[in-house]
């Protein structure tokens, strides 16, 4: 059994910005900031290994409000690296672009006639690592910036009791995923790359869209964030569901010290046939400038 003893946990908020801006018509918020974690042993007999890591953070969101019209379009984007001691490379530990808006016409309390556009790719390479027959760590190019990318656009319907509640369904839905040839080109006849055959760039998929939105408080200084997006393609296996789903749990100890914890869970058997998981929790200081 290893065992691991943590020195220093720090989520250092090096710049944060928190803006809300109102008019009769559009209301914007957002936040920028630059997060740091560091872990340190020395002479250490439980065993350990040093490591620092930073992720840069982006976040907008823009609502227009008029006469019935609703647009919400937010920015979404975070990217990471960690390095280890002795380790020949940085491993990434976030990274993800999501542009996502959503405009409707209500013709009931709370319901409206929608249409939406979505995005989602990442920023820097992405590498499987392993061992060479020396024993020595080497990495394979898996992915990379804008390969693959998913862009999705529907229409529908859009149940919204305010901005903290909303749900967005698209019965038509078109999703077109863009790899490189790069990964592609030496593809066997019988595999894909995101689904994309040998040889080619893209993926054409046409379908049905769920998009589920909620935030909140859970109790004093407990406050929570969750999306649920689910995609069914009609042209092929209509009954599996890609699923992305994302929890984000934020407690206040004070005005300077937090504790976040995130989950997430996808299902893309285009990606891989199995369900990914990823666990963040985090506890450490941030400032926040209004």
């Amino acid at each position: 059994m290893r065992y691991f003893v943590l020195i220093l946990i720090s989520s250092i908020n090096l710049y944060s910005q928190e803006m809300v801006e109102k008019d009769s018509l559009w209301t914007t918020r957002g936040n920028v900031a630059v997060l740091l974690n560091q872990t340190g042993f020395s002479d250490w007999v439980g065993g350990g290994t040093n490591n620092f890591s930073g992720t840069l953070k982006f976040d907008y969101e823009w609502e227009f409000k008029d006469k019935g019209w609703d647009w919400l379009t937010n920015v979404e984007s975070a990217f990471g690296l960690a390095k280890y001691k002795d380790a020949p490379f940085a491993r990434k530990i976030d990274d993800r672009i999501l542009i996502q808006s959503i405009v409707g016409k209500e013709f009931t309390k709370n319901l409206s006639f929608s249409a939406f556009f979505n995005f989602t790719s990442q920023i820097g390479n992405g590498f499987k690592y392993k061992k060479d027959s020396e024993n020595n760590e080497i990495r394979e190019l898996t992915t990379r910036i804008f390969s693959p990318a998913y862009f999705q656009l529907g229409s529908g319907f859009l149940w919204k009791k305010d901005e903290s509640l909303w749900v967005n369904y698209s019965p038509v839905a078109a999703r077109l995923i863009l790899v490189s040839k790069k990964f592609t080109s030496s593809l066997p006849e019988n595999e894909t790359y995101f689904g994309v055959t040998q040889n080619k760039s893209s993926r054409y998929e046409l379908g049905s869209n769920l998009t589920f939105h909620s935030e909140g408080t859970l109790f004093e200084n407990v406050n929570y964030k969750q999306d649920l997006k689910l995609f069914s393609n009609y042209l092929e296996n209509p009954s599996n569901i890609d699923l992305d789903y994302l929890a984000q749990i934020e407690i206040d100890v004070n005005p300077l010290l937090s504790t976040q914890l995130i989950f997430q869970l996808i299902y893309d058997d285009n990606a891989i046939a199995r369900l990914q998981v990823r666990e963040v929790f985090g506890v450490g200081v941030q400032l926040k400038l209004n």
